[in-house]
């Protein structure tokens, strides 16, 4: 070695020793506890302060309380520490050269007036905070009316999205599921915790991937991730209860009342609930999207929830939790919805156009119970063990009225109701332009109920051995449900006279039960391999047996003979005008077996076999994770099916041999900043019935077929995620990309006969099918108190659909050459009452060779923009919003699917709360959109709420407050849905403009500890009321009421 390259090696040396040893420097580290419990405080916020309180850097403590963090020179420092529910804690730390690190071993909180050292420090909390893959939001950064319950404080996190339906949304992702302090909170009812949960017993509400219980026990990735919202409750609510109810009554009879009780120890937690109300659950507070909840609702539910554990700490032998919960809901629904929808044809073909009107109602009752064991029965050995039972009930009913149409009827000069005109009386000559156009109508009504009970449990052993990541594991599934429905339907369906076709009169009654019973086994091993590698390898064997019948029955065919003859007493059935009410069935038990539809009635046993072997690869350090895995999947299918009517009876036998590679990256550049990578490919096979020669001709306007030709699909699935989070500053950063693709997927391909508007459809493979999507969230708090926030909610989205677009040539210029069946041409037959018994699969499957079919694309590009900006002051906040939807889609072969759509708003809230106990909250926001076919659709809506409430008594345990919703009575519910193959505009009833009186009691004081909002008067400086956040909930419109 020469000397330059010596001189070289020692300089390099010497630079990575200097590197070395000052990473070492200048560090503070310490663990934090609970002074009462002694038990680490978890996400606490540690910021280091110079002596004039500016902030030089932060981070958050560790599962077990342990923090670290790094100093930029030498000197004397304030460190703090912040946690809701807690006092701040306050110590100081001297740095020298000497002594450049120092450990704090034993830094206590307290929720009384025992701190550390106290100082005076102006501070906001932060909004949000970001530690490893979880995402924290302080409860106490957001203010919501008096008495709100969860749903108030969830719809103003950033990143977080409340549908319209009740879906949660964190970072695209739907949330499963509640917990509460990390235990399991009514599993499986998202809503149960957001209608009637108080958000003042809120501390952190904490958003992450929870991994199963295999994972956590194992360590093994096994990819059953479900995302949940963890509520971290206020430590001062340990060892009390806490106890409201909230009555409240308004105009139109509307009603609502709930009572809750809660009580909170270091190892036990007793939840009840009960709540009533008809005002479709809106809760009152925080932003929605452009339109409110469908139809007109009423709820009833209650339920109770525990957990409880003996006191041991983790992995100690013979540490027991318990958990479990019984819930009952019941929901009432009317509902009215108006929709006008385009379907795309081939190239050189003009659309379909058709109007619909629906009302219907509904009532449902189901009944949840589930139990949870932990039992660590030595230090190496944990069982887990779930089971659960539920039982459902529905009722439903509705009438709808349908008309497809050749073009589009809203450009007709003067149109506003297409539907209301055509089945007005003497529609020939009242509106023969609109009558030119029609193509068939359909008047319905429908009935129907279903039952169904389902048990089934999952239990997991896990064995650890002495080498450090050893285990062996166990999990044992089995479940059993069964079902029966009944429905009910009567149609009137009119076609143009142009095709020749006489009206027809559909009378069915159908049953539907089912019987599933499922078993597996998965026994799984991990074997450590040299350093932080380990390999892991399981094997899982499944097994299913599913029974679905299905029986339907033409009651209209007694009106003809030989039936007529037969049963003469029944020939009403079939009477267009005179028929019974619906739902009645005939008394004598034989009549039935004669009436019944054999060409759609059918017999369909499944077993299926599951083989699954997985080897894996896992490297695991404190600052990567890295895991690689392929499943190897041999699956046999036996299905036995029987359809009399079309001389089907079958056992068919599939054996598919499925491989799937994983893998996910993680790499941790601190405790604040990550990013994540993980991609899955996956095959799936189509549905057995899929693959069938079957014709379901059950719906003369909607015919459907199977097609023995499908292959199976691919699918590719990559999501990258950062997130990036500075204590200092308080500024969060995700961003997030999705990445889809489907070979050979699945779609259904239509062909639309333009003579009578039946359309035919069956599954086809397709290629071309991809997606992606964005997703930026933004917040920060500016000034040095932080009382100035901004939040952004980015979301953008590309889909490449593809579909086929069909029509069926008009029967006066098919070619010579059609295919010709039982002696009459293809599609002329199409056009005539034929025969039942003509309809057999090749009739059908030539409508599909004969048919002009194009493969469409359709490109849609979507923006969602959500800002907001807030200031918060001890007395009032202050905040603007605006959000925005615009989406943008152009087809290749069909110009009418190029389509633009608007949706934007921006307004205001403000939010006022005085000593005297108080609060006024009002928003006002313009909703606008563009774009829609329908005029009306159109709109601009000036939105405006507001709120008054006074608290008073001792404690201000008492509240009364009014509520107005929707002052200016402008709300809608507009939605658009786009394919490759169609384009639907949507209008949907929901409760009108309202107000409401709420009476709110707090039976039981917080225990032990300040209220939150003092600590907040006291740091911040100022004198102020208690925290209220304003409102920003929109109700709908209340419709025919």
């Amino acid at each position: 070695m020469s000397h330059t390259h010596r001189l070289l090696l020692f300089f390099l040396l010497s630079l990575a020793t200097t590197l070395g040893l000052q990473a070492q420097r200048l560090v503070i580290a310490g663990k934090v506890s609970d002074q009462k419990t002694k038990n680490p405080v978890e996400y606490a916020s540690v910021a280091l302060l110079r002596t004039d309180s500016t902030v030089v850097t932060g981070t958050t403590t560790a599962d077990d309380g342990t923090f670290s963090l790094r100093a930029k020179e030498v000197g004397s420092y304030l460190l703090r520490l912040t946690y809701v529910g807690y006092q701040p804690a306050f110590t100081r730390v001297t740095l020298t050269e000497q002594n450049d690190s120092i450990s704090l071993p034993n830094l206590l909180m307290s929720t009384n007036d025992n701190v550390l050292r106290e100082a005076t420090v102006s501070v906001t909390a932060a909004r949000v905070e970001q530690k490893d893959d979880t995402t924290m939001f302080n409860a106490a950064a957001y203010r919501v009316p008096a008495g709100s319950t969860l749903e108030a404080l969830i719809k103003q996190l950033p990143g977080v999205d409340v549908q319209d339906d009740g879906t949660i949304k964190w970072n695209g992702k739907t949330v499963s599921e509640f917990l509460i302090n990390g235990k399991d909170f009514f599993k499986g009812d998202t809503q149960t915790a957001m209608k009637n949960l108080p958000t003042d017993m809120v501390s952190k509400i904490k958003a992450y991937d929870k991994k199963s219980d295999y994972t956590m026990q194992t360590g093994i990735d096994d990819g059953e991730e479900t995302t949940v919202l963890d509520i971290a409750t206020k430590r001062e609510l340990n060892q009390s209860w806490v106890a409201n109810a909230d009555v409240a009554y308004g105009t139109h009879d509307r009603y609502s009342a709930r009572a809750f009780a809660t009580r909170f120890t270091d190892r036990t937690r007793v939840t009840a609930f009960g709540a009533m109300n008809n005002v479709n659950d809106a809760g009152f507070g925080g932003p929605r999207g452009f339109g409110g909840s469908s139809g007109l609702v009423a709820t009833k539910n209650a339920g109770v929830d525990f957990s409880w554990e003996n006191g041991k700490e983790k992995r100690e032998a013979g540490r027991l939790e318990l958990g479990g919960n019984v819930r009952y809901n019941h929901r009432s629904s009317d509902a009215i919805t108006r929709s006008n929808s385009e379907t795309f044809l081939a190239s050189g073909g003009s659309s379909s156009f058709a109007n619909a009107r629906n009302f219907s109602g509904n009532h449902s009752t189901s009944v949840n119970t589930s139990f949870r064991v932990e039992w660590q029965i030595d230090s190496m050995t944990n069982l887990t063990f779930r089971p659960q039972y539920s039982y459902s009930e529905s009722r439903n009913s509705g009438t709808s009225l349908s008309a497809t149409f050749s073009a589009d009827p809203y450009a007709l000069p003067g149109m506003i109701s297409p539907l209301d005109s055509i089945f007005a009386e003497s529609v020939m000559l009242s509106n023969p332009e609109l009558y030119a156009l029609m193509v068939n109508t359909n008047n319905r009504l429908s009935l129907g109920n279903s039952k169904t009970h389902n048990v089934s449990a999952n239990l997991n052993l896990v064995r650890r051995f002495g080498s450090r990541g050893r285990n062996l594991s166990l999990r044992l599934r089995g479940g059993y449900s069964k079902s029966e429905s009944h429905s009910f339907s009567i149609s009137k369906i009119n076609y143009s006279p142009a095709s020749g076709k006489a009206p027809g009169f559909l009378n069915q009654y159908s049953t539907t039960p089912s019987k599933t019973y499922e078993y597996s086994a998965r026994l799984g091993y991990v074997e450590p391999l040299w350093g932080k590698w380990f390999g892991e390898v399981r094997y899982q064997f499944s097994y299913k047996y599913q029974d679905s019948n299905r029986s339907r029955y033409n009651l209209d065919s007694l009106a003809y003979d030989p039936y007529r003859t037969l049963f003469p007493e029944y020939a009403d059935y079939g009477d267009p005008d005179a028929y019974p009410i619906i739902g009645s069935l005939p008394t004598r038990d034989d009549v039935l077996n004669h009436v019944r539809d054999l060409n759609n009635s059918q017999y369909a046993d499944y077993k299926y076999l599951d083989h699954t072997a997985t080897v894996g690869l896992r490297y695991n350090t404190s600052d990567i994770t890295f895991n690689a895995g392929v499943d190897f999947n041999p699956e046999r299918t036996k299905m036995a099916y029987n359809r009399p009517g079309q001389h089907i009876d079958t056992l068919i036998v599939r054996d598919v041999f499925k491989v799937s590679p994983q893998v996910r990256f993680r790499y941790k550049f601190s405790k604040t900043k990550q990013l994540d990578i993980r991609y899955r490919g996956s095959s799936s096979q189509p549905a057995m019935t899929d693959l069938l020669a079957v014709v379901d001709d059950s719906d003369p306007l909607h015919i459907s077929m199977g097609n023995p030709g499908l292959k199976p699909s691919w699918n590719n699935t990559l999501n990258v995620l950062y997130n990036g989070y500075v204590p200092a500053s308080q500024t969060g950063l995700m961003v997030g990309m999705r990445w889809t693709q489907v070979s050979n997927s699945v779609a259904n391909r239509m062909v639309y006969d333009e003579a009578t508007g039946v359309r035919y459809t069956r599954p086809e493979n397709i290629d071309g099918k991809w997606s992606t999507n964005g997703i930026i969230v933004f917040n920060t708090g500016l000034g040095k108190k932080k009382l100035f926030t901004i939040s952004t909610h980015t979301n953008i989205d590309y889909s490449h659909d593809v579909g086929y677009v069909s029509r069926m040539t008009n029967p006066a210029t098919t070619p010579a050459q059609s295919l010709s069946l039982f002696g009459v041409p293809q599609f002329a037959a199409l056009a005539t009452a034929e025969p039942a018994a003509e309809r057999t699969y090749d009739y059908y499957n030539a409508v599909f060779q004969q048919a002009a079919s194009q493969k469409n694309t359709t490109r849609t590009f979507n923006v969602g923009e959500n800002l907001s900006a807030n200031y918060r002051y001890s007395w009032f906040d202050f905040g603007l919003q605006g959000r925005l939807n615009y989406q943008h889609a152009r087809a290749s072969v069909q110009e009418n699917a190029n389509l633009d759509t608007w949706n934007f708003a921006y307004g205001a809230n403000l939010n006022v709360t005085l000593n005297c106990g108080l609060s006024i909250s009002t928003d006002i926001r313009m909703t606008s959109r563009r774009g829609y076919s329908d005029a009306s659709m159109n709109t601009n809506e000036l939105l405006w709420n507001a709120q008054i409430a006074q608290s008073f008594l001792k404690n201000r345990a008492a509240t009364i407050s009014v509520q107005f919703y929707d002052i200016l009575q402008q709300q809608s519910n507009i939605s658009r849905t786009l394919s490759a193959t169609q384009r639907s505009d949507t209008w949907s009833n929901a409760i009108n403009s309202y107000f409401m009186v709420h009476i709110i009691y707090k039976f039981c004081a917080f225990a032990g500890g300040k209220s939150e909002e003092k600590q907040f008067q006291r740091f911040e400086g100022r004198p102020g009321p208690p925290d209220m956040r304003g409102r920003g909930g929109m109700p709908a419109m209340r419709m025919g009421r």
